[in-house]
């Protein structure tokens, strides 16, 4: 491999008629907002202001590694993308200041030379190009006559982030305070101080300008290098791998368009989760258990023994990204059929507990399902067995999950693998086996269950009160007449009425209509006796009906142990 190397200012880079490319194997911008003050720091603790004469140091930030040679028109960016992003945002927000104080002369003069240029023909091109978040960051942010557009995606939301950044950071209060100028800064001085950051910026920043021949030995160099910024994750590397297989561009970059739409699918709901996350899941499902440090080891190990498809690989991705949202974010759509309920129900009691190792398995599961290894009854069995499970694992008694991710893992790929629905009954089976012995006693579980409140102040536990009262409501409930949905929590014992803590548990609440609610407000006990007994709800009902005058401590503590032996027992009963 030929590498060329120089020393270059970013005056040298971008006053010429050069374009940067960032390529298509290479991470979307994601430098968070404490990256961009390092760099802001970097340039601002070079220049010296004293009596408004300015000196300024020498400062290197890096490698930046490009394909092309220096003759070239055109250059891939390898190494420096977040870099040379992130200067091209404070360049540009040194415009939009200069324009301000109407110096639109000194705008220009910095949008021409180092933002924009034109080609022979007279036609004007942006000095960095990344079709990513286009148009987003071309128009709303590199050019001078900015649009205001709303940032859609997740990279164009950070990239709006760090111009908000840099410019508050630019701000005559804070480059008065950060130069130590006394006085108030008028347009003059502020001009001084913006041409300071402009002259340090264009012509005292330096970097090591590498440049390789071919495209070939760039995909080589970004498997082994380490931005300065942000190490590469797993995820970047499997891309450089699928990107480097799939080369084709014509009459489509494919592989690039694919690998979008994936980004796109799983940031299309709140909840799923990152990318990251996601490809880690889809791996374990599939593959092999391992952590997220290990999984492009792992890929590489397959990769190497030619047992990975690149155009499966990301094709199989793209399709199980749809549904791996739809177990990680259901919505009623996704579910739009009367038996489809409890299986919306189960996904979404998940959310509710907080978990995500069950989604492989689930991954492997809903896979199974629409290839018909797996029967419509059986899936919806095994949810409601997980619903129950994770209730009392993970959302009620907090145990230590060790094990049970490789459980589903193990499970999952055991899924995929089977070839009929004899097969995969087996694997649910024994599934179901394996956490059934981690099942917490009920001791445990009433202890946990105990420490569970509501109260103005504490609502960590709202969302899980709600549920379980849902639960108990249904599993009362013996016709489908009526569904408790939407309700709302009552304490019997008002809050004003007593300690918090005590007034919060479990067993001091209701579920209660929004209206009904609303009469009791703070009343007494015994004057909402007659609101409860209006109530549609089994539970209000039982209460009123068993109600004997007295309600304290000790009447709270009894109902909470009654209801956690019943949750137990009966509702979240295995069988």
């Amino acid at each position: 491999m030929e590498l060329h190397a120089y020393t270059r200012t970013i005056s040298d880079l971008f006053s010429v008629k050069k374009k940067y490319v960032v390529p298509r194997f290479q991470r979307e911008y994601s430098w968070t907002k404490e990256q961009v003050k390092e760099l802001w720091d970097d340039i601002v603790t070079n220049i010296k202001i004293d009596n408004d004469e300015v000196s300024h140091e020498e400062y290197f930030i890096g490698a930046l590694v490009l394909v092309g040679d220096d003759k070239s028109s055109m250059l891939q960016i390898v190494d420096g993308q977040q870099r040379l992003t992130t200067i091209t945002i404070l360049l540009s927000v040194l415009c939009d200041r200069f324009m301000e104080i109407q110096r639109n002369n000194l705008a220009e003069s910095v949008y021409d030379n180092y933002i924009a240029g034109k080609d022979d023909d007279g036609n004007y091109y942006f000095k960095l190009e990344n079709e990513t978040p286009k148009p987003f960051f071309q128009k709303s942010i590199q050019h001078i006559n900015k649009e205001n557009q709303n940032p859609e995606t997740a990279e164009e939301k950070v990239l709006l982030s760090s111009y908000n950044d840099l410019y508050g950071l630019t701000s005559r209060d804070n480059l008065g305070k950060l130069f130590s100028i006394e006085g108030g800064i008028n347009n003059e001085r502020y001009e001084v101080l913006l041409k300071a950051l402009r002259e340090q910026l264009v012509k005292y920043l330096k970097v090591i300008f590498i440049t390789v021949a071919e495209e070939e030995e760039a995909y080589t160099i970004f498997e082994t290098l380490n931005a300065r910024g942000m190490n590469l994750s797993f995820v970047d590397l499997i891309k450089n791998k699928l990107f480097k297989e799939l080369n084709s561009t014509h009459p489509d970059d494919s592989a690039k368009t694919t690998w979008k739409n994936i980004r796109a699918v799983v940031s299309s709901r709140d909840g799923v989760g990152s990318l990251e996350a996601f490809v880690r899941h889809w791996w374990i499902s599939k593959h092999s258990y391992v952590s997220a440090d290990n999984v492009y080891k792992s890929f590489k190990k397959l990769w190497a023994l030619d047992k990975i498809s690149a155009h499966d690989f990301i094709n199989e991705l793209y399709n199980d990204a749809k549904i791996y949202v739809k177990v990680s974010a259901p919505l009623h759509e996704d579910f739009r059929q009367q038996e489809e309920k409890e299986i919306f129900e189960a996904l979404s009691a998940f959310r509710v507990f907080g978990i995500t190792q069950q989604r492989p398995f689930l991954l492997s599961l809903f896979k199974a399902k629409n290839k018909g290894t797996v029967k419509f009854a059986d899936q919806k069995d095994i949810l409601a067995f997980l619903e129950k499970f994770h209730f009392m694992f993970n959302a009620v008694c907090s145990l230590r999950p060790s094990g049970v991710e490789a459980s589903y893992s193990r499970a999952a790929r055991e899924l995929q693998a089977a070839s009929n629905r004899k097969e995969a009954k087996e694997v649910l089976k024994t599934l179901k086996a394996r956490l059934i012995e981690r099942i917490p006693e009920e001791t445990t579980f009433a202890e946990k269950f105990s420490t569970l409140k509501y109260y103005k102040g504490f609502t960590k536990d709202k969302k899980l009160i709600q549920y379980i009262f849902s639960k108990i409501e249904a599993y009362k409930i013996v016709s489908n007449e009526l569904q408790p949905e939407n309700i709302t929590l009552e304490h019997i014992l008002s809050q004003s009425a007593g300690n918090k803590e005590e007034v919060g548990v479990i067993g001091n609440l209701l579920p209660l209509g929004r209206s009904l609610n609303g009469k009791a407000e703070n009343k007494s006990v015994t004057e909402k006796i007659y609101i409860y007994e209006e109530s549609k709800l089994s539970l209000p009902k039982e209460f009123a009906a068993e109600f004997t005058g007295r309600w304290m401590k000790a009447e709270i503590d009894s109902r909470t142990v009654k209801l956690a032996k019943f949750c137990y027992n009966e509702v979240w009963r295995v069988r």
